[in-house]
């Protein structure tokens, strides 16, 4: 029987407007350090189990980038041992994300002033590729999945319904999604964690981001039960208004496809229901949970 094989994808928020505020700063994590953290934890991972396969994508406020596996560039690159004694493997993953870096940062648009990055259709494309996997997996292999987002900038609601979605269908296919921020709380990112029975962390001190990434997102989910895990915080089950896209805590729920509005309407945008003026439709206000 062939060994199981482990992927783990890896989201690295690569919004440059984050990053600009850094630059001044001299006292925290800059950007350089924060890619050569998530590298050195990459590189742990695939020497950690002959069996570890990693993806790795990077998002940016207006797009996302496949940075490795790249089997392009990887057939371009000869290994070599005269000036490092690195793994071979480490070495051509090393130089292709370092090119694949190279090229989104130089390419990458600044016509978006967008603040958010764009997690969703970052973790969209790891579910496809993961689904592809799957379905050319032979008969008797039994391979496992986790996703790992590294977050720096603000949750937008805009993304919540969609981001939802693939949540949930993440759970469906049993992939554990893990988050690790570094700026403040991300509600999005609790939800994913706790559905998905991943981790979630807010980072304390960016500048240990490497230790907490060894410590908690190294090992797979079996292994997990044996490690000192932080404490499991409450989460912010709060949904975003199909209308304004704002969390909130108390709206109107259309009853025929459940959507959620922030203020009274006559009829719903999503299905297109009409509510009468006596509420008929139910389309009266309640609490969320």
């Amino acid at each position: 029987m062939s060994a199981s094989v482990k992927y783990l994808v890896v989201i690295i928020d690569l919004n440059p407007i984050y990053w600009a505020d850094k630059v001044s700063a001299s006292n925290t994590l800059n950007f350089k350090q924060y890619l050569n953290t998530i590298i050195q934890f990459c590189n742990a991972y695939i020497a950690f189990d002959i069996n570890h396969r990693l993806i790795i994508i990077g998002c940016s406020n207006n797009e996302t980038y496949f940075l490795y596996p790249d089997p392009v560039n990887e057939s371009l690159i000869i290994p070599t041992v005269t000036k490092t004694n690195l793994f071979e493997q480490l070495f051509v993953v090393d130089r292709v994300v370092e090119n694949n870096l190279k090229n989104f940062i130089r390419d990458g648009s600044s016509a978006s002033q967008s603040v958010g990055s764009m997690i969703t259709m970052a973790l969209t494309q790891a579910l496809c590729y993961i689904n592809r996997i799957i379905r050319d997996t032979l008969a008797g292999e039994k391979n496992s999945f986790r996703i790992l987002i590294i977050q720096t900038t603000n949750d937008t609601s805009k993304q919540y319904m969609n981001f939802m979605n693939a949540v949930f269908t993440s759970e469906k296919l049993n992939v554990p999604i893990d988050g690790c921020i570094l700026n403040n709380e991300s509600s999005l990112l609790q939800q994913a964690c706790d559905l998905t029975s991943g981790i979630y962390l807010r980072v304390p001190d960016p500048n240990g981001l490497l230790q907490y990434l060894l410590w908690l997102y190294l090992t797979d989910k079996e292994l997990r039960k044996m490690l000192a895990l932080p404490t499991k915080m409450a989460v912010d089950y709060r949904p975003a208004c199909f209308c304004h896209h704002k969390l909130i805590d108390t709206g109107y729920v259309c009853s025929v496809c459940l959507s959620i509005y922030c203020d009274n309407t006559s009829a719903c945008s999503t299905c297109r229901s009409a509510f009468d003026a006596n509420g008929s439709t139910d389309g009266s206000k309640r609490p969320l949970r």
